[in-house]
């Protein structure tokens, strides 16, 4: 039996805390808290669903510094993020009960190639 999301769980403080304090010290990309927005980010190409805290879709590569950052803090060493790409696994690799970073929506071309 495919295990399935059955109900619509509430965010945990510690995971709004991590939200504010990003957005205190200056994150630019977008936060996705909603059910709605956590339930498309629940799936990828597998048959596997679990139901993020949140997302966070970074804009530039100082907002993935900036959430490594406050991670590293040791009030916030029991959070658990995964980075996602297109959703596009077979195995579930980009789904996770924690917070998802998703590179897709502002982090999608290629700058640089540099052999």
């Amino acid at each position: 039996m495919i295990p399935q999301i059955s109900q619509a769980p509430g965010l945990v403080q510690l995971v709004l805390n991590f939200l504010q304090a990003l957005e205190q010290k200056g994150f630019t990309g977008d936060t996705a808290t909603s059910y709605a927005e956590r339930l498309t980010m629940a799936t990828d190409n597998s048959v596997y669903q679990l139901l993020p805290d949140a997302v966070l879709f970074p804009r530039s590569t100082a907002d993935v510094a900036l959430i490594a950052r406050i991670a590293a803090e040791p009030r916030f060493k029991s959070l658990v993020f995964t980075p996602r790409g297109g959703g596009t696994g077979t195995n579930g690799q980009s789904l996770n009960q924690g917070i998802i970073v998703d590179m897709s929506r502002h982090m999608n071309r290629i700058i640089e190639i540099n052999p």
